[in-house]
């Protein structure tokens, strides 16, 4: 008898349905083939166990398990439930008329309970694409596929679970999970209200926030860079939904939804340490790395300096089209990258250069090799440059202390401008100015003869690249929004010049 299970691999972001073929026969042996890993072709004894728990068992003739594509490698131990079920059918031993319409996935424990697994919400995204009438996972993995619009998912226990819900699917409605609500953070752990002085930095993050641009923190040890990095979070607007289930599906992947109760809600704030591997950084054939688990978020490199060449080299692609490709010899996976760079060093190897508080010990030729340790590819693809000098006595400890403005405030405008974005850029793939096309810029940034006068002027007496022109053109974009004008005024480019040109004069710090 012959017996047909769906269920699904997934490999980086790209899911693939499996069709799991038991047929039983005549005969005493046990085959499992279709390219499947060391993790799959133990399934055997896990479902040995699994089975008995619940008075089924393997039968002792010829049984012969196709996992198709047979092209295409399987690994992990998500298929055991699939291919339990496939052997209870195909023996006789229960029939469901609804097992070719759910999508089945689950890792099975000796006493028959289903472990949670990894990737399953693009899986279930997968099964809804293509007509699936359900999907039933374990209780941790169904929690994260609550919001997938287009199928029914059902949580399963256990593997008897999983057999009721397949004899009456239309009673099971307590195995549904429920959507969670989501309620935004009202307090952060860092905020603006906290930083004192460097009221300069504090704008251009707030530009930096609002058009999603890349920006470098210069300065001395204890200035704030840190700080006001870890506080950006709290000025930038939730995810939208189309936003968080993109970034929820790499979650999945890397096994970070567990348990959580649903989609990432919140930007992503990844900050990896300098001694971390290209690996950790562009990820592998099958785990996201840290460039992309900052997607629709923030990626904060401190002391960015310090990081190895190569490591750092692997942001330009990133940066430029928002993804991310991990090629090895027989693979290659896309994940997708659009995040905002936040990065921050010191002018120096010490730390102390033009300090007016302590004399820097270092020689003119190791200030240079310091500096160039950031490419200057790298540093064109970053749009500002906010230079922070230390903070005054007076305003560290001042006699009548000042109010500093809180990130609540600083929000409000930054949601105001984003607003504005999404609705000049609704039925476009991109929502923010730091991602207008070459293509589209004279569309969305156009400006008049006498602003053109002036960047020409600029453009030929500081030398700035084409990519750098377009840069201060969607920065002066986003200035633009904030003040919510329509139009990109002669000061807002002024404005925006100020930042820009500070990065093509880091190399000479």
């Amino acid at each position: 008898m012959l017996s047909k299970v769906y269920c699904a691999s997934c490999k980086g972001l790209e899911v693939t349905t499996v069709t799991i073929e038991v047929e039983v026969s005549d005969g005493i042996c046990f085959f499992l083939v279709g390219l499947a890993d060391n993790a799959v072709k133990e399934s055997q004894q896990r479902i040995s166990s699994a089975l008995g728990r619940y008075g089924y068992r393997i039968p002792g003739k010829k049984i012969v398990i196709n996992m198709a594509p047979a092209n295409i490698r399987k690994e992990g131990s998500a298929f055991d439930a699939a291919i339990a079920m496939g052997i209870i059918t195909a023996s006789g031993q229960k029939e469901s008329e609804w097992l070719g319409d759910f999508l089945i996935m689950g890792e099975l424990a000796l006493d028959g309970t289903l472990r949670p697994i990894e990737g399953a919400l693009p899986i279930a995204i997968h099964a809804a694409q293509k007509g699936f009438k359900g999907c039933i996972m374990p209780v941790e993995s169904a929690a994260e596929c609550a919001e997938v619009d287009g199928i029914t998912i059902f949580s399963a226990e256990t593997l008897q679970d999983v057999i009721d819900i397949l004899s009456t699917p239309d009673s099971a409605s307590s195995r549904i999970p429920l959507r969670p609500k989501y309620m935004p953070r009202k307090e952060w752990d860092h905020d603006f209200a906290d930083v004192r002085g460097q009221s300069m930095a504090k704008k251009g993050l707030e530009i930096a926030s609002a058009g999603s641009h890349n920006v470098i923190l210069i300065g001395p040890p204890g200035c704030g860079k840190t700080l006001m990095a870890k506080c950006i979070p709290s000025i930038l607007p939730p995810l939208e939904k189309m936003e968080a289930i993109e970034t929820s599906k790499i979650y999945s992947v890397a096994g970070l939804l567990k348990n959580t109760g649903g989609l990432v809600r919140e930007r992503p704030f990844r900050s990896p340490h300098h001694t971390s591997t290209i690996q950790a950084l562009a990820g592998t054939v099958t785990m996201p790395g840290e460039i992309s688990l900052a997607h629709n978020g923030v990626l904060f490199i401190d002391e960015i300096a310090e990081f190895g060449r190569a490591a750092l080299e692997i942001l330009r692609q990133p940066l430029e089209e928002g993804e991310v490709q991990v090629c090895r010899a027989r693979s290659r996976i896309c994940y997708p990258a659009s995040f905002m760079l936040i990065a921050a060093m010191n002018p120096c190897p010490c730390g102390y250069l033009n300090d007016p508080y302590h004399n820097c010990t270092c020689s003119s030729s190791a200030v240079m090799k310091y500096a160039s340790r950031i490419s200057g590819p790298l540093l064109d693809r970053i749009d500002l440059q906010l230079n922070l000098k230390r903070v005054p006595p007076t305003e560290i400890v001042g006699l009548q202390e000042k109010e500093e403005e809180p990130s609540s405030k600083i929000a409000e405008r930054v949601r105001l401008a984003r607003e504005i974005q999404l609705e000049r850029f609704k039925g476009e793939s991109f929502h923010t100015n730091s991602r207008i096309p070459a293509g589209k810029l004279a569309r969305y940034c156009s400006i008049g003869r006498q602003e053109q006068l002036f960047l020409r002027r600029i453009i030929a007496s500081q030398g700035i690249s084409a990519r750098g022109y377009s840069r201060i053109l969607k920065i002066s974009r986003t200035i633009a929004d904030l003040e919510g004008k329509d139009f990109i005024s002669l000061a807002h480019i002024s404005k925006a010049v100020q930042f820009k040109l500070n990065i093509n004069g880091i190399q000479d710090v």
